[in-house]
């Protein structure tokens, strides 16, 4: 039960997130983690929502909840004065005021296995894969050690945040070889010189960018050499699990149409359609929330897209090229994320007591009034 565990720190909620939702899954444009509140604060009840708002915060202190966690983050840019008004000012302004903390876990949940598969199941689908393909910015940390110093350096770079490949961490690569140096005066070599050389590892790890720095400070350190030669690279590499969006199935033979009113049906939504209703369905790309970043492989890949919103043009060029189109609204698409979040809240931090709201529409259809 969460009362029988002592309440963890706004700061050790946030980090556990972060450790299963790792902030360099987000885009580089993202506000993810902790954006608002005092990290030494013990809390024991949370609010998990879509959207920070300052009605959300409100909310939640009267709940009793210090902590609030959020799929949107209050704002991208940071307001220009914290005050009891619309938007991202009175969000903060709230925060504040009732000692409610606010973490945000955004388009890293998006990007997470359980995150880019939620509004797939929600809507029954068959998950064939993920929809997002292509690279993501990465450092590439390479040192050379000799051979009994291996882990102890390892270790260093993984502490300080190298080597999490989505669901794996500490992950590295070593090669044998010999390394060879020759003292000049005044030096203190931790390894006698040999004219046969020193046998050593060339260890290699991944890092996001933002980590660099302190990967080559942590090996550095860590390393038995007094000049140790240890490079930070900028490369690219595949993506893996962490990747938007879903390339599903669904019931052979159905049409645009019939997926549609699907969708209309389990979203309690209305959807808007771009293209033949008539047109068989095969292969169908899903993408909660904003769909601009995977219209091209969308379109290259798929016979209809499920998607909260897509940009006007957009939709002209991918119908022109063949792709249909569901809209259910951003929110709509979603709030299935809201409930993995929530889930996961409890996982990394059970002696919480996870309140999570139930889905709501922000706006509504003239048909419906």
């Amino acid at each position: 039960m969460p009362g029988d565990r002592p309440a963890p720190s706004v700061a050790d909620v946030a980090a556990a997130l972060c450790d299963a939702l790792p902030p360099d899954w987000a885009e580089p444009w993202d506000r993810v983690g902790l954006v608002a509140g005092e990290p030494s604060s013990s809390v024991t009840r949370a609010l998990v929502t879509l959207d920070a708002t300052a009605e959300a915060v409100e909310r939640a202190a009267g709940a009793g909840a210090g902590l609030l966690v959020t799929h949107h983050p209050p704002f991208l840019d940071m307001p220009g004065a914290i005050r009891r008004a619309a938007g991202a000012a009175g969000t903060l302004e709230a925060a504040i005021r009732l000692g409610v903390a606010v973490i945000s876990m955004h388009t890293n949940l998006d990007r997470s296995p359980r995150g880019a598969d939620a509004l797939s199941h929600a809507l029954g689908l068959e998950v064939l894969g993920p929809l997002e393909r292509g690279t993501e910015p990465v450092s590439m940390i390479v040192t050379y050690v000799p051979t009994d110093a291996v882990e102890r350096v390892r270790s260093a770079m993984g502490e300080a945040g190298a080597g999490r490949l989505g669901e794996y961490e500490r992950c590295a690569f070593a090669a044998a070889g010999t390394g060879w140096f020759a003292p000049r005066a005044g030096a203190r070599p931790a390894i006698g010189a040999s004219a046969d050389g020193v046998p050593e590892e060339r260890v290699e790890m991944l890092a996001p960018r933002g980590a660099a720095a302190a990967v080559v400070a942590a090996a550095s350190e860590a390393h038995p050499y007094e000049e140790p030669v240890v490079f930070a690279f900028d490369a690219e590499r595949a993506r893996g699990v962490a990747r938007l969006g879903r390339i599903c199935a669904w019931r052979s033979g159905a049409t645009v149409s019939e997926l549609a009113s699907h969708v209309s049906a389990v979203l309690a939504a209305p959807v808007r359609v771009w293209g033949d209703g008539a047109r068989p369905v095969s292969r169908i790309a899903v993408a909660n929330g904003s769909a601009g970043s995977l219209m091209g492989e969308a379109t290259a890949r798929a016979d209809v897209l499920v998607a909260g919103e897509v940009r006007y043009h957009d939709a002209l060029d991918a119908c022109a090229a063949g792709l249909a189109i569901v809209e259910a609204g951003h929110d709509v698409t979603e709030w299935p994320l809201v409930a993995v979040l929530a889930e996961m809240l409890r996982e990394v931090a059970p002696a919480l007591t996870v309140h999570c709201e139930q889905p709501a529409r922000a706006w509504w259809a003239t048909e419906e009034r």
